[in-house]
């Protein structure tokens, strides 16, 4: 079930449109950030506090719609973010018309800005598991968390598809393919939703970032992006255009440009495509700072009032300003010059309200805190599906001669095991940017409680202090002195090397070099020099730095992308095999820097003397059973409108339970439009015991086989696809309408 359409709340919306005067309409546009409502925003977090005449002026002067975020010193508790709340509705209560606050905060991974909540895996890394059930239920359980804040909106998720290797907002997508990124928002977006957006259960969701955010050209954040109309409409849209007729109740528009044209000025997309094709009823909310930056960054508005103008009639229907007033007062002008109609002001006011109306804020005391979240927030259920998605995501890239999982008894005092590396005993690294702060790295507001999360801390909990050495090795880029550590590892039973990504999101993110810091590479080899004990190569990283200079050096490498706080637990479990590994590459892993190509690569790109050469193709993972397929099935003609029916069998021919994802790629064969070598369509995660059979069914339409077409509309055509299944395939022709079945 989904939740009542967002035009059955018209006739509420429209009789209180009535009454509204510009001014007001105009505030409920404007959105603002914390601060100018705080008495002191540098305050440390547990110091702040609002400031009742500032939120009076916010409030009973301009009107104010909506507010956001924390200050930069970082997370709430959850008390102090239902009294912030509270105090911000009951100054609402007092305006004209008593128009709730629609208060929006970032819950990324998990609802991080609130002090004690459970932090999930980032999104990449969630992809991995392909596991859509999951992924529902981490957005119900971020959802619970976030409105018992009272917070009854949240910016993701993030469908913007992750085919730029350099971008720092990598990790926040669910991956390159099309089918995965759409599969795993709509499910996350369906979880924070649920069927009724009233309750404290749930909140409303936002897609990120429409559009094409996600493929700058240069690979830092915020800058061009040259993405054609067909290209778009194949891969860039189809995740919003799914989430969106799936009901979600907003979208954040894309803080870059496409093709010249910056997102918040882009009526095309946000007017013609979301609204009018897709028929989005909800409100679309800018980036922030984004409509002034048109004025100031794009330079498409040679003023400030110009850049107003511009978004709102592109289809922008609030502003995220946020740190003043000057959207209200430039956008109160437009309307009484004019320049922006009645007839738009009303439209955007009316899609922001029907989103307050379905969430019931304007019902009883649903637009409070509820007092009682206080003793339901946390929950076990929670750590425990946290642990799960942590372990189904750690996919297994390298597990040379079975090194892996590791036998205890290997492992004492005498021939201990070596930690080492910067990600070895931090939290930041394992959790990323949007966690308690911003960009992530102030690891002294993370709680107390927490501390012991960290790899290496939970190796010590598992094995004992006394059977580990733990050495530092380098920081994130400079080698240290590891003398000691060198004498350590000649008598080690395994090296565990840990490395990768200090915390970051966005455009303080931006690198030069896709290769993993020199120091980093530098470490793996001096050890490597001076012993042949085995080394374990671990990766936690929000995206895929280049590691070729090791990998023949790492017996085992474990890639954990940015795997939250039970993060340690998981990768414990996973190298002891206590869990058998599942996950699956959700993006191609590159080994060259400027080589850096998709799974669905066309044909030109390895016929006619060129090639593809990557470290770890998209889809790999590896267990510690295997996994036999056989007996595919494929109808040789299918005809038009039939349903495409695939069979085959999958065994366990290993001693241990697995979980495996079973992926169904389809190769269009010819086609006017020069088809991908193949594309991800179906896909499957089940558990498998030892020696366990099981039949598998894929079902797939003529849909499942159409492609923008040189016209730019959907289609499919008749001809030969091939199906393939692990290591089998069978080829299949799909019969056109007008020709003769068989």
């Amino acid at each position: 079930m989904v939740p009542p359409p967002l035009t059955s709340f018209d006739d509420r919306v429209n009789a209180l449109l009535d009454q509204m005067s510009d001014e007001e309409k105009v505030g409920q546009m404007t959105q603002i950030t914390i601060n100018l409502i705080l008495k002191d925003p540098s305050k440390p977090w547990n110091e702040i506090e609002v400031d009742p005449d500032k939120l009076r002026i916010a409030i009973q002067d301009y009107k104010i719609g909506s507010i956001l975020n924390v200050a930069e010193t970082g997370a709430y508790a959850l008390s102090q973010w239902q009294d912030i709340i509270g105090k911000i509705q009951d100054e609402a209560k007092k305006s004209r018309l008593s128009i709730p606050v629609l208060y929006g905060i970032d819950s990324i991974h998990g609802a991080n800005f609130i002090r004690n909540a459970v932090l999930f895996p980032q999104a990449t890394g969630l992809a991995a598991t392909f596991n859509t059930t999951l992924a529902r239920e981490i957005g119900k359980i971020s959802a619970h968390q976030t409105r018992a804040a009272g917070i009854p909106w949240s910016f993701h998720p993030q469908v913007d598809i992750g085919r730029q290797k350099l971008w720092p907002r990598l990790w926040e997508t669910y991956g390159e393919d099309v089918k995965l990124v759409k599969d795993m928002g709509r499910a996350y977006m369906e979880g924070m939703q649920g069927d009724d957006l009233t309750s404290h259960e749930n909140v409303a969701a936002c897609l990120k970032h429409y559009v094409g955010y996600g493929l700058p050209l240069s690979g830092q954040d915020r800058t061009p992006a040259w993405i054609d109309d067909r290209h778009m409409l194949e891969y860039f849209l189809p995740p919003f255009e799914e989430s969106v007729r799936a009901g979600v109740a907003s979208v954040m528009i894309n803080s870059g440009e496409v093709n010249g044209i910056p997102g918040h000025a882009n009526y095309h997309l946000l007017t013609e495509i979301l609204k009018e094709t897709y028929q989005f009823h909800g409100f679309a909310v800018s980036d922030w700072e984004d409509i002034i930056r048109l004025n100031t960054r794009d330079q498409t508005a040679d003023t400030p009032k110009e850049a107003v103008r511009q978004s709102v009639m592109a289809g922008v229907d609030m502003s995220m300003v946020p740190f003043d007033y000057s959207f209200y007062n430039l956008t109160l002008e437009c309307v009484q010059d004019g320049s922006i109609p009645k007839t738009r002001l009303d439209d955007a006011v009316r899609r922001i309200l029907r989103v307050k109306y379905a969430l019931g804020l304007f019902d009883g005391n649903n637009a409070w805190p509820d007092s009682s979240a206080l003793d339901t927030f946390s929950k076990p259920e929670y750590d425990a599906t946290n642990l799960q998605a942590a372990r189904q995501a750690i996919t297994l890239l390298k597990n040379d001669n079975n090194l892996l999982p590791l036998s205890v008894d290997r492992i004492s005092e005498i021939n201990k095991l070596v930690i080492t590396g910067p990600t070895a005993n931090t939290l930041t690294s394992l959790n990323g940017g949007w966690s308690y702060t911003w960009q992530g790295t102030d690891e002294t507001i993370y709680p107390r409680n927490l501390t012991n999360k960290t790899i290496l801390e939970s190796f010590r909990t598992r094995l004992g202090t006394s059977n580990i050495d733990y050495y530092a090795g380098s920081s994130f880029n400079t080698l240290f002195n590891i003398d000691n550590l060198l004498n350590a590892v000649e008598q080690a039973s395994y090296i565990l090397v840990c490395l990768g990504e200090q915390a970051y999101t966005e455009t303080p993110g931006n690198i030069n070099d896709l290769t993993l810091d020199e120091a980093q590479l530098q470490l793996v080899e001096e050890i490597k020099k001076r012993t042949s004990v085995p080394i374990i190569t671990v990766l936690a990283e929000g995206r895929p730095r280049i590691i070729r200079r090791i990998v023949d050096l790492s017996s085992a490498i474990v890639m954990m992308y940015l795997p939250g706080m039970e993060g340690g637990q998981a990768l414990v479990d996973v190298l002891f095999g206590d869990y058998n590994p599942s996950g699956r590459l959700p993006i191609t892993y590159p080994k060259y820097n400027h080589h850096l190509s998709t799974y669905d690569y066309k044909w030109t790109e390895v016929k006619g003397g060129n090639a593809i050469d990557v470290e770890f193709e998209f889809g790999h993972g590896l267990s510690y059973t295997t996994f036999s397929y056989s007996d595919l099935n494929v109808p040789s003609k299918i005809n038009w409108n039939d349903q495409i029916i695939i069979t085959l069998t999958v065994r366990n021919t290993g001693s241990r339970q697995g979980d495996h994802s079973i992926l169904l790629y389809v190769s269009d064969l010819y086609r006017t439009i020069t088809p991908p070598n193949k594309e991800l369509k179906g896909y499957q995660k089940l558990s498998f015991g030892p020696n366990e059979q099981k039949q598998i069914q894929f079902t797939l339409d003529r849909h499942d086989l159409s492609f923008i077409g040189i016209d730019l509309t959907r289609q499919t055509e008749p001809g030969l696809f091939t199906v393939t299944v692990g290591n089998l395939s069978a080829n299949f022709t799909l019969i056109g309408e007008d020709q003769p079945g068989s």
